[in-house]
C-alpha cells in the first residue's frame, strides 16, 4: 500500500477504502485499494461518496469485469435495502436530492448518469461505464467456446482477443460463433469508451488506465500521433493504476510491465529512444526490471536532492517504491525513510506523518 494512503474501512478479505493525504496535509480523496496486486482507483472525494458508490456499483456494473469472483456476499444496494445504516448515513452527507434520486427504480444507466450529474464517485463510475461500453468476454467463455480449436493457443492470447474482439483471426470467429455453447462475441464501443476515458483524465491524469483506454481506441483508428500521446502519459503512471486485470490489458505486461510501454515499443521507436526512463524500462529483463526501475528512480531523487529540488526527489523516491513497485520488501524500509525525510522538508508535514507510520508498521510488523 502506498505510504501516503491510510486504510479506513476494510470488506474482511483485504480490500480497504483508504484516505489520500495531499501536498497541502488534507484528505484529499478516498480510492479503494485492492489486496489483490496493490492497484487502486478514486471512489470518491470523501468516505461518504465512496460508501454511496460502494451501495451503486452493482447495479451500474450489472455483470461487467470485478477484480475476481467476490469472497463474500455484497453489501445490499440501495434499490433493494433502504435500511443500510452506513448507506443511510452517507447520504445524509451529502447536498441536494441524491438519496431521493437514487432510492426510485433507476437502470443502469440512469444511475450512473444521476451520480455523475452530483459529481459523486466520477472516476469510479466512468470506470464501469468503460467496462459497460467495451463488454469484455469472458476468457473461460471463450476457451470453452472454442472447444478443440483452443489446442495451442496460449491464455494471453485468448486475453488479447478478450481485450478487442476484432484482433480475433476470422477462422477463429467462426469457430466460437459455429459452437455448441452458443457464445456470441460481443459488440465493443471503443468510441463511447474513450469518451468516459477522456472525463477521466481531467478528473485524474494520474491514472494509467484512462490514458490506456484512449491510446487503444486511437490506434484502432489509425491516429497513430495521437496513441503514441496517450501511452505516453501512461507510461508516466504508476503501475498500480492500470486496473489491468479488469481493463483485460495484462496480456502484454511480460513484455514490458505496462500496456502503454509495449504499445510505445510497438508504434514508435523514437518514442522510446528521447525517454531515458523508457530506454531503462524496455531493455531489461522482466525479471529484474522492478529492482532496475527502483534504482533509476532513486538516482534521479538522489541528483535532484544536489539540485535543491525537495518536492521532485519527493516524488521519485514515491515512484522508486510505486512505480512498478519495489522488492523484497526490505527495501520499503530505507525507500520509506526517504519519503518521510523529503516530505518533511518541502513542507508536505501530513504525508511525512503518515508515512512515518507505514514505517513503524514495517518496523513492527517484519522487523524492517
Amino acid at each position: 500500500m502506498s505510504c501516503d494512503l491510510i486504510p479506513l474501512l476494510g470488506n474482511g478479505c483485504g480490500d480497504w477504502l483508504c484516505v489520500r493525504i495531499d501536498e497541502n496535509s488534507l484528505a484529499s480523496e478516498v480510492v479503494q485499494w485492492y489486496h489483490g496486486g496493490g492497484d487502486w482507483i478514486p471512489w470518491g472525494n470523501d468516505i461518504a461518496e465512496a460508501i454511496i458508490f460502494n451501495g451503486c456499483v452493482d447495479r451500474i456494473s450489472a455483470g461487467s469485469r470485478r477484480h475476481a469472483i467476490p469472497a463474500v456476499a455484497q453489501r445490499p444496494t440501495i434499490k433493494r435495502d433502504q435500511d443500510d445504516e452506513l448507506l443511510h448515513w452517507a447520504l445524509n452527507h451529502t447536498s441536494g436530492r441524491l438519496g431521493q434520486d437514487l432510492n426510485s427504480d433507476l437502470d443502469e444507466q440512469q444511475t450512473a448518469t444521476v451520480l455523475l450529474a452530483a459529481g459523486v464517485a466520477e472516476v469510479a463510475v466512468h470506470c464501469e461505464l468503460v467496462l459497460k461500453a467495451l463488454c469484455y468476454p469472458d476468457v473461460d467463455a471463450l476457451t470453452h467456446a472454442l472447444g478443440r480449436g483452443v489446442a495451442g493457443i496460449r491464455r494471453e492470447q485468448l486475453t488479447e482477443w478478450a481485450f478487442d474482439t476484432s484482433r480475433i483471426p476470422a477462422r477463429y470467429r467462426s469457430q466460437i460463433e459455429a459452437g455448441e455453447s452458443m457464445f456470441t462475441i460481443p459488440e465493443q464501443d471503443w468510441g463511447l469508451a474513450s469518451c468516459h476515458a477522456r472525463a477521466v483524465t481531467a478528473l485524474a491524469p494520474e491514472l494509467a488506465w484512462a490514458w490506456d483506454i484512449i491510446g487503444y481506441s486511437a490506434e484502432r483508428s489509425g491516429q497513430m500521433e495521437q496513441a503514441v500521446a496517450a501511452y505516453a502519459n501512461a507510461a508516466r503512471c504508476s503501475v498500480f493504476t492500470d486496473q489491468s486485470v479488469r481493463m483485460n490489458t495484462h496480456w502484454a505486461s511480460d513484455d514490458s510491465s505496462k500496456f502503454c510501454v509495449g504499445r510505445i515499443q510497438h508504434l514508435s521507436e523514437a518514442t522510446i529512444a528521447d525517454s531515458e526512463y523508457l530506454r531503462v524500462l524496455s531493455s531489461v529483463a522482466y525479471s529484474s526490471r522492478r529492482s532496475v526501475i527502483t534504482e533509476y528512480w532513486i538516482e534521479q531523487a538522489v541528483a535532484q536532492l544536489a539540485a535543491d529540488k525537495i518536492e521532485a526527489a519527493h516524488r521519485s523516491y514515491m515512484a522508486a517504491g510505486w512505480d512498478l513497485g519495489a522488492g523484497p520488501i526490505s527495501v520499503y524500509g530505507e525507500i520509506i525513510d526517504r519519503v518521510c525525510e523529503t516530505a518533511s522538508n518541502c513542507g508536505q508535514h501530513g504525508r511525512a506523518a503518515v508515512a512515518a507510520t507505514h514505517r513503524r508498521c514495517l518496523q513492527e510488523r517484519y522487523g524492517i
